[in-house]
C-alpha cells in the first residue's frame, strides 16, 4: 500500500497552485467558542480514496460530493463536439444516444453490461477498471484514445461512461484532452470541471494522469510544482493530505 504525507501544508499548496484552491464557508457550528476562519479547500474537491476493493463511486443522485444546491446532469454532457461524459444511465438511454448521435461507446468499469452490443448501430470498448486506489487505469489511456479518436474520425458521438461519471470516465477523458489537445493537466482538468461540476477521480486516478503529463512533456507549461517540489491534495470530506508522487 502507498502511503501519503504532506510537507509544508495547505499555503505552500496555494502558493504553488492558486487556481485550484477555493474556500467553503460552513456557518453552521456546534460549538459555542467563535468560528476560526473557514479553511480552504482545494479546487480539486471530492477526490475519492477508496479503502477497499469494490467500486467507490455513487450514482450521482445519491452522491454527496455536490456543492449544496448544485444537482448532476441529467443527460451526458459534451465535452468536446461527439465527446461526451456521462453515468451508466445515460449509457442505457436509448432515447438519449440517438438524440445525440452517440454510436460509440466506453464502457470504464468490469462489470456494467453492454446494452446494446447486439445492436448493430453501437459499437463498444469495456475498460475492467474499478474505482480504487490499486487500480492501474493509465495502462488504458492509448486503447482509450485511440478508439475516441475512431469514433471522432468517423463523425459519430462517443459516450465515456462510468458507474457515476465522476472519477473513472472523467480521468480517461482528461487524459484524451491532454494528449490530443496538448492540454496540461491542470488545464484538461479544468475543461471538464467547467462543463461538469461534479467530477471527482480518486487520487490514483490523479497521480496517473501527473505522471501521463509528465511522459507526454506538457509539465514545463503548466502551473504545477517543478520537478523536485512535491505535490499535494486534500478532500473537504477528510482531514488527511496525500502526496502525489511525480516521480
Amino acid at each position: 500500500m502507498v502511503g501519503f504525507i504532506c510537507r509544508g501544508g495547505f499555503n505552500k499548496f496555494q502558493a504553488e497552485w492558486p487556481h485550484l484552491c477555493e474556500t467553503n464557508l460552513d456557518t453552521a457550528s456546534t460549538s459555542s467558542s467563535p468560528v476560526p476562519p473557514a479553511a480552504p479547500i482545494v479546487g480539486l474537491g471530492g477526490l475519492s480514496l477508496s479503502s477497499d476493493g469494490s467500486d467507490a463511486e455513487s450514482e450521482p443522485l445519491s452522491s454527496g460530493m455536490e456543492s449544496e444546491g448544485a444537482s448532476p446532469p441529467s443527460f451526458p454532457v459534451q465535452i468536446l463536439p461527439n465527446l461526451y461524459l456521462g453515468c451508466a444511465r445515460d449509457s442505457a438511454n436509448m432515447d438519449t444516444l440517438a438524440k445525440l448521435g452517440i454510436h460509440y461507446i466506453l464502457n470504464v468499469t468490469p462489470n456494467l453490461p453492454n446494452l446494446f452490443e447486439k445492436n448493430g448501430d453501437f459499437h463498444y470498448k469495456q475498460i475492467p477498471i474499478s474505482d480504487h486506489w490499486s487500480q492501474n487505469l493509465s495502462q488504458f489511456f492509448p486503447e482509450a484514445i485511440d478508439f475516441i479518436d475512431e469514433a471522432l474520425s468517423r463523425n459519430c458521438g462517443i459516450l465515456v461512461h462510468c458507474l457515476a461519471g465522476i472519477s473513472r470516465s472523467v480521468t480517461v477523458t482528461v487524459a484524451y484532452l491532454m494528449q490530443k489537445l496538448n492540454l496540461s493537466l491542470n488545464d484538461a482538468y479544468d475543461l471538464v470541471k467547467r462543463k461538469k461540476s461534479n467530477i471527482s477521480p480518486n487520487f490514483n486516478f490523479m497521480g496517473q494522469l501527473l505522471d501521463f503529463e509528465k511522459s507526454l512533456g506538457l509539465s514545463q507549461g503548466s502551473r504545477r510544482p517543478a520537478s523536485d517540489q512535491t505535490c499535494f491534495f486534500t478532500s473537504p470530506t477528510n482531514d488527511s493530505v496525500f502526496e502525489l508522487d511525480p516521480t
